[in-house]
């Protein structure tokens, strides 16, 4: 482990300062953080007599209950690929923002005395940090988080058998990958991970602009990622673009068919755009563990 701590603190300072800009703006309504009260409602028999608010009910008149959500502690998996793709993007690689989304969560929910673990992984993993919850462990899964490097092919089933029996107990996964994977493979992955009773949720990195064609050039050169063999091609020509763009829009049905699929097997994917990774990763988040959902 290297521990480079400027660039460890630097990512916990750009952490901690999205935190506090999301907080202002889109988090204010959610309930169910840390310990924090939730919803006032009305008394009803059998209710517990110690959570009612007095000056809530002198205000309305009637008995009136305060709920809390209870905090206990969860196992979050956080999973980061780190394959070759995910060091494309338009502006900032979608890479660089996984790593923003992985070390906000896994900052939000140490804080919320949650114990995390974190796995980068291509078509193998490449690290794997245990469960805990301490500042040290914090800063073991930032160590990581600011060395990794694209490297590789994405194989979500290989690197979920892989992982699989380091988690002993019932989990949260949070799976933050750009899902450039075989459709069926990946599906599998999933449902292995659920099948062993922890619940999945896969963040989609995507990239607006990956289909966009380059404005004001005649003829862009297209390389295979896995043969490097390369071919030209003049994007001007309507044969071409017409081709192209029925291509585009057969991608994107068959991402959303995946999708619903999943869905519907209880695989919650969440596609989010690049720009909007960190808020929506802490948003869902949040929400999730205000829904207590692993605790039933």
């Amino acid at each position: 482990m290297s521990l480079e701590l400027s660039k460890i603190k630097a990512l916990e300072k750009i952490v901690k300062l999205k935190i506090v800009d999301i907080s202002r703006r889109r988090l204010a309504g959610i309930k169910g953080i840390s310990t924090e009260l939730a919803d006032l409602r009305e008394y009803v028999q059998g209710d517990d007599v110690r959570f009612i608010d007095w000056k809530a009910t002198a205000r309305k008149g009637r008995l009136m209950l305060r709920e809390r959500i209870e905090e206990r502690e969860q196992n979050i998996l956080i999973m980061l690929d780190v394959s070759g793709s995910m060091g494309l993007g338009s502006g900032a690689s979608k890479l660089k923002h996984g790593i923003f989304a992985s070390a906000a969560i896994a900052y939000l929910a140490i804080k919320d005395k949650n114990r995390v673990a974190l796995a980068t992984f291509s078509n193998f993993i490449n690290n794997f940090i245990g469960f805990g919850k301490t500042t040290k462990h914090l800063y073991a899964i930032f160590d990581v988080l600011v060395n990794v490097k694209p490297y590789g092919n994405t194989n979500i089933e290989y690197s979920v058998l892989r992982v699989l029996p380091r988690i002993k107990s019932r989990s949260l996964v949070m799976i933050i990958t750009d899902m450039s994977d075989k459709p069926e493979s990946m599906r599998r992955a999933f449902e292995l991970l659920t099948l062993n009773g922890h619940k999945v949720i896969v963040f989609h990195i995507y990239d607006p602009e990956m289909y966009k064609l380059p404005e004001g050039v005649k003829v862009i050169t297209f390389k295979d990622p896995s043969t490097g063999k390369e071919i030209k091609l003049n994007v001007k020509d309507p044969m071409f673009k017409a081709t192209y763009e029925a291509l585009v829009q057969a991608e994107e049905k068959k991402r959303m068919d995946f999708i619903r699929k999943c869905r519907g097997a209880g695989i919650d994917i969440m596609p989010i755009k690049t720009t909007e990774l960190v808020e929506h990763a802490l948003i869902r988040y949040l929400t999730v563990k205000k829904r207590g959902f692993l605790l039933k």
